[in-house]
């Protein structure tokens, strides 16, 4: 089974066993085993600068995000959470639902923080995961999260890394072949 975290006050989690969702809830009361996690927060910063190595190579794809060193706290909540995770044997990698969305065409311009346009993103996650209606973004964040990790596990997914960081996304191409 696959775990997607987002990382935040409560760190909300979903568990997902191929297209079934499993479990949804808070990282704090999940009792489900699982070998991979996909992890919504930087776990690493740059060497130098604002953006990771990695982050840069997003921007090129014409991926928006904001540096590691505006999300510090989360970040560093993100890290506990996968040196922790780690520790027991599970697979951890960093994830960037948003990068997800845009090369998935899963309602990329939509503001997931809108009611409206969340049932737009709902809509589009439901051909890759069977998603029921659900209203807090950072569930629909942590759905997307084991998600790319599923599709990188299935093939479908690649590693971008520079020397100070990797995000697990979906490849590009395969939007095209769905």
């Amino acid at each position: 089974m696959i775990a997607g975290i987002d990382v935040g006050k409560v760190c909300h989690v979903a568990v997902i066993d191929g297209r079934k969702i499993v479990y949804v809830g808070t990282l704090e009361d999940c009792d489900i085993d699982f070998e991979f996690a996909g992890i919504d927060a930087p776990l690493s910063f740059p060497k130098e600068g604002y953006f990771r190595e990695c982050e840069r190579k997003l921007h090129k794809m014409g991926i928006r995000l904001l540096p590691p060193k505006f999300v510090e706290r989360i970040a560093r909540k993100g890290m506990e959470i996968a040196d922790r995770l780690r520790r027991k044997g599970v697979t951890v990698y960093e994830v960037y639902p948003f990068a997800t969305r845009v090369l998935l065409n899963i309602a990329p311009r939509a503001n997931k923080k809108k009611l409206e346009e969340r049932t737009k993103i709902l809509k589009d996650l439901k051909r890759f995961v069977d998603v029921r209606d659900f209203e807090d973004h950072n569930v629909i964040d942590a759905i997307i999260s084991a998600l790319t990790v599923r599709l990188y596990l299935e093939g479908w997914g690649e590693i971008v890394d520079g020397e100070d960081g990797s995000i697990l996304i979906p490849k590009p191409q395969f939007r095209l072949v769905q």
